[in-house]
């Protein structure tokens, strides 16, 4: 029978007998648990907690969401107690390897090639650790149940480690991106599986500024807004007036006192009105007009106009008191700084009352086409 040789002069097990195959068979097993413990290692914790949150709670592949959710419950408040028991299965199973092959062939040379090539190529680096890399969420999910006992296993070693990686290193919470980031997460979705449109990734970046924007940077400064004077009669002139300025509100301010509001004047109480009656603004019921500070935000302004009572908000730096008006906010501009663009509609005259640009206006057929009909 051959025996195998070393290069210390001792003999291993003879090859073929049943304690060389019984020791060649742990020495395997040895190398797929190391494998299956580096994997493990780069897979679970190269798995982003947030990510996970999102496949399972959104994911639309139900085995990718049920996946997700095994996997976060394994790591969550226990990311150090996982990575612990993962470098211990590790250590052990790269420590013991050795000493199994050693016995089997007798140790020397041969044992340290054929360990190092088997935990190299099988057992530690290259196969596990790619298909961890790509499949990290299955693999992951596969063994938790397996990785859980474990951890009760090593419990009395691996917990204590793991609460001082907590107390040094700190809880690993889950990240979270700023709306800079945010931001930037979006631009790179312009191409993918789901490509987001320039249109959406406008919108999605106008909200985020909303909170960040004060509404004194979008509003109507008090010289373009149309205003009129209580004592100010509506006569055929001037509700062509009114009515040429394109605008649904008209703010009304007391006689003399232009800076001294009373209200709104809604265009739609003058759809029954006949101006040869010559009624002065004042006789019609004016609704309210609501003031604020200039250095409220737009997400602000906007929870008030959601309210529904009022669409126009003037700005002032004496709310409540008179003189301090510098501009008006309506609920248009808002949704312009939503959608980040301009919103021109059929009797506008500038695209906006900053730049002083003409509006311009496209034909259906250049705007609409393969979307809506004209008649």
């Amino acid at each position: 029978m051959y025996v195998i040789p070393t290069s210390e002069g001792h003999q291993g097990e003879p090859a073929g007998s049943t304690q060389f195959c019984y020791k060649l068979i742990i020495s395997i097993g040895l190398v797929l648990a190391g494998g299956v413990f580096a994997g493990l290692t780069l897979g679970l914790m190269g798995l982003d907690e947030l990510h996970l949150r999102v496949l399972a709670a959104s994911s639309d592949d139900p085995r990718e969401r049920k996946n997700a959710q095994k996997v976060l419950r394994l790591l969550t408040g226990r990311r150090h107690w996982v990575l612990v028991v993962l470098l211990l299965g590790n250590v052990i199973v790269n420590e013991s390897l050795p000493i199994f092959l050693d016995s089997a062939l007798g140790g020397g040379i041969a044992a340290v090639v054929i360990s190092t090539t088997m935990i190299v190529i099988f057992g530690c680096v290259i196969i596990p650790q790619a298909a961890s890399v790509r499949y990290g969420l299955s693999i992951g999910a596969s063994c938790a149940p397996i990785v859980l006992g474990m951890m009760y296993l090593f419990a009395p070693i691996a917990f204590p480690i793991a609460k001082l990686l907590d107390w040094v290193l700190g809880h690993n919470d889950s990240h979270t991106y700023k709306k800079a980031e945010l931001k930037s997460f979006l631009a790179f979705h312009r191409q993918g599986e789901e490509p987001l449109r320039d249109d959406e990734i406008s919108i999605l970046n106008g909200v985020l500024e909303l909170n960040n924007k004060h509404v004194e940077e979008i509003m109507t400064s008090m010289e373009d807004v149309v205003t009129l004077s209580s004592d100010r009669i509506l006569d055929h002139e001037t509700v062509d007036f009114i009515l040429r300025s394109g605008y649904s509100r008209i703010p009304v301010h007391k006689p003399g006192r232009p800076l001294a509001f009373e209200g709104l004047l809604l265009l739609k109480k003058l759809s029954i009105y006949d101006p040869s009656q010559e009624w002065p603004v004042s006789k019609f019921q004016l609704s309210i007009l609501p003031e604020a500070n200039p250095s409220i935000n737009c997400f602000q302004a906007l929870d008030y106009f959601q309210t529904g009572r009022a669409h126009l908000l003037l700005l002032s730096k004496t709310p409540g008191e008179e003189g301090g008006a510098i501009g008006v906010v309506t609920l248009e501009g808002e949704h312009e700084e939503i959608i980040s663009e301009e919103i021109v509609d059929e009797t506008d005259r500038y695209e906006d009352n900053h730049s002083k640009r003409h509006a311009r206006r496209a034909k259906n057929a250049a705007v609409m086409r393969g979307c809506v009909y004209a008649s």
